[in-house]
């Protein structure tokens, strides 16, 4: 039995993972979740499978155009039969800037169209993995000729459950027509949630898990709580393609500050941008009481909510306290 809550990690430290991941396990959380920014979401799900039992094991997101598809498809089975087979792959495009200048992938034309042939190559090399024969795969994105690939032994599961994660129409959309899952993005209110998000599930016969990720801000000093909760939605607000779900609540000069502040390297400056009520439409916060019934208005319209702590400008040991909140106000 869980609680059918997922858990975002602070990948900080790796003694941070076991800490949490095996409170996470022990206090009945449905799953723990990974991200891929300044460590690789592969090493860190690895590690994971390897010291915890029964807790489901997902990323949100791995990179899908920075790797080798053949690459990403053995490790994500590797991980999987590690962990006994409790691995969901949440994949995305990732942001444009850290593609062409992190990873050196500059061909980002059409990430929609190629998330969607990813999709499909991933699904005809795990068929490979079984059949043990060739593939030839060619089209506008991808042009693999896989030959004499034989592995000597069968993947654990035949399919991995894929989640896709975005906050725009066009992914969203793919999310609801081809893939397992959709994973939303912390920026996701439950304004935008409700209103660009759910019609295209709602709206057709797609049978894909809705998660999201929310960030949860657990505090019996509830100025507090919202007060640590503003330097995230403050990092989160100064990236162009989160601007919608914040103008949409009528955010459009706060973020216009929050922005140049963020160029002026002024940190102070970007939170006093954060006001009390912005907080409170893209967060979970307040007192143990107050999240347990904020949560379950999302659990009204999630299969899946995946929470986070508050995490950008703060000190480590004060995430670590918001960790240690959610862990015990949602254990079973």
């Amino acid at each position: 039995m869980t609680n059918n809550i997922g858990l975002i990690l602070d990948p900080n430290s790796f003694e941070n993972l076991k800490y949490v991941s095996l409170k996470a396990e022990e206090n009945g959380f449905h799953s723990l979740w990974v991200t891929e920014l300044y460590r690789s979401s592969f090493e860190q799900l690895s590690y994971l499978a390897s010291i915890t039992k029964s807790i489901n094991l997902g990323s949100a997101v791995t990179l899908a155009f920075t790797r080798s598809p053949l690459v990403t498809v053995i490790s994500a089975h590797d991980i999987d039969e590690i962990s006994g087979g409790r691995l969901i792959l949440g994949l995305g495009s990732g942001a444009i800037n850290t593609n062409r200048k992190w990873h050196n992938f500059t061909d980002f034309q059409k990430p929609t169209e190629r998330m969607s042939s990813f999709y499909d190559l991933f699904r005809k090399i795990e068929e490979i993995l079984r059949t043990k024969e060739d593939l030839v795969f060619q089209d506008d994105f991808y042009n693999l000729s896989i030959r004499s690939f034989r592995r000597p032994f069968d993947p654990l599961r035949a399919k991995l459950p894929l989640f896709l994660g975005g906050i725009g129409p066009n992914m969203t959309n793919l999310s609801s027509e081809k893939f397992e899952g959709y994973i939303g993005h912390v920026v996701c209110s439950m304004n935008y949630l409700t209103n660009d998000i759910l019609p295209y599930f709602k709206n057709k016969t797609s049978k894909a898990q809705i998660s999201s990720i929310i960030l949860c801000s657990i505090n019996d000093d509830k100025k507090k709580a919202i007060d640590d909760a503003k330097g995230t939605i403050a990092f989160y607000a100064t990236v162009k393609a989160y601007y919608k779900p914040f103008i949409d609540l009528g955010y459009e000069d706060n973020i216009k500050k929050i922005r140049d502040a963020y160029f002026n390297n002024d940190t102070d400056e970007m939170i006093k941008n954060v006001p009390d009520q912005m907080v409170k439409d893209f967060a979970i916060c307040g007192s143990r009481e107050d999240a347990l019934e904020q949560l379950n208005k999302y659990k009204e319209i999630l299969s899946l909510p995946i929470l986070t702590a508050p995490h950008y400008y703060l000190e480590k040991n004060v995430v670590r306290m918001y960790q240690d909140e959610i862990l015990e106000t949602f254990k079973i």
